[in-house]
């Protein structure tokens, strides 16, 4: 019985970290996030209950995934027509995931 529970939870912790790393290539790939940070960023989101992660990229410093949502935002003073249209286009794809 152990040994299934254990290897029922590193399943578990498999499939998300699959999940973040997918979200991570979201935001590398369209958000602009450093690949440098992914690491950190699915670890986080494994190990522990982390609600953002500021990603900064192409939508400034307040750029942050919300994992709550699983969506995008950034600060509203940095907001501007590019950066509305890029978050917008974003959460398109991290709806898929």
């Amino acid at each position: 019985m152990n040994i299934f529970l254990k290897k029922g939870k590193k399943i578990k912790k498999v499939k998300l970290e699959e999940r973040f790393n997918s979200i991570y290539d979201i935001l590398v790939n369209i958000g602009g996030a450093v690949e440098q940070m992914r690491d950190p960023f699915v670890s986080i989101h494994v190990e522990e209950d982390c609600l953002e992660w500021r990603f900064c990229g192409h939508l400034g410093y307040g750029g942050k995934y919300r994992s709550d949502r699983n969506k995008v935002d950034c600060y509203s003073e940095d907001e501007n027509e590019y950066r509305k249209d890029l978050i917008k286009k974003i959460n398109n794809e991290l709806s898929k995931v």
